[in-house]
């Protein structure tokens, strides 16, 4: 309804703008219905900008009339910007992944719940603070990150599939920043929540080299994942290139005051929880992969066996020729690098 695809773009209607131009009485077809805003487009249309929000490379492969396309995050101006509290979502995940075996929090079905919603949340209050004013990422404070370019300059649109080691299945289209765009933001930390004062209260002060070692555990954390991820894509069919992604930044120099996130959408389960800490009892993970009906596959799917890899599908960046659909690349994989202002 409010895009259109042609000569390998994807044009974002401005609907309002394109019913002014049209007289009300052709909006409407003789069932009494209306037509799509893009049926009221001429060739000379694509021409002016006045019509279009922005345009992307790249189109949709469903043709359909309820087409669907994923949009990125942006501004009331069109600009694209990365959330803060995706960042310090992931940044969060990281330090509670490296800071467990520090703390040790005890493992068993009654750590991690029976509310969904509320999954893990004992074994959170154990690692960061019994209560959000109590919690160490109090102390954390991450702003957006914003680029002043439009989306038609950062973005692109790009085909997504779920992959299983056998099938590629659930095509999704969605808009996706370009490689090489950069964000600029603000992370910084509350040092008078690690005063002598607060410390009386809050209890912080165990724990304050997390945060100056932010990075670094954040590093740690994402290293362990494109591991796993490697080893996962080489046993999936047509994922060579992926595949060969992590294993050349496996390989990466980061420097220093930097680390690699994962973040966002495509990041998957293992990249927004406690990940290979949960399996570490494989009893217990089968029992809450049951209680909480994680295991989701198709009716002719085999069903799940105790050990079975977890989780059993990951999202990519595809392209497909001739009916023939190859994994291209991962989704959400940025560089963090703080600099002291």
């Amino acid at each position: 309804f409010d895009f259109a695809a042609r000569n390998g773009r994807t044009y974002r209607l401005n609907v309002d703008a394109i019913l002014d131009a049209n007289d009300p009485a052709t909006w409407q077809v003789r069932d009494g219905s209306y037509l799509p805003p893009e049926r009221l487009l001429k060739e000379t249309d694509y021409s002016n900008p006045d019509l279009f929000r922005y345009v992307l490379l790249g189109v949709p492969r469903s043709t359909k009339t309820d087409a669907r396309v994923k949009a990125f995050i942006k501004d009331v101006h069109d600009r694209p910007y990365i959330p803060g509290s995706s960042v310090k979502g992931a940044l969060r995940t990281a330090l509670a992944w490296t800071g467990w075996n520090e703390v040790k929090p005890k493992l068993d079905r009654a750590a991690i719940g029976r509310s969904k919603s509320w999954a893990g949340q004992p074994l959170e209050k154990r690692l960061f603070g019994p209560d959000p004013n109590h919690d160490l990422l109090r102390a954390l404070h991450v702003a957006d990150f914003r680029n002043e370019q439009s989306a038609t300059d950062s973005l692109v649109l790009v085909n997504a599939q779920v992959i299983t080691p056998r099938h590629m299945q659930s095509p999704i289209e969605l808009e996706a920043v370009k490689t090489k765009v950069a964000f600029h933001g603000s992370i910084t930390v509350d040092d008078a929540l690690f005063s002598s004062f607060a410390e009386r209260e809050l209890h912080f002060s165990n724990r304050k080299k997390w945060l100056d070692e932010m990075l670094a555990r954040a590093l740690a954390h994402s290293r362990a994942r494109m591991q796993t991820l490697a080893e996962w894509y080489e046993k999936a069919d047509g994922c060579e290139a992926i595949a060969k992604f992590y294993r050349q930044l496996l390989d990466a120099k980061v420097g220093a005051n930097k680390t690699l996130l994962q973040i966002g959408w495509g990041a998957g389960w293992d990249g927004k929880t406690f990940g290979t800490h949960l399996q570490q009892d494989k009893d217990l993970f089968e029992q809450v992969v049951t209680d909480f009906r994680m295991h989701k596959a198709g009716p002719n799917s085999p069903a799940r066996k105790r050990g079975d890899a977890f989780p059993r599908s990951r999202r990519a960046v595809v392209s497909v020729k001739d009916n023939v659909a190859k994994a291209l690349a991962p989704l959400g994989w940025v560089v963090v690098e703080m600099k002291a202002i």
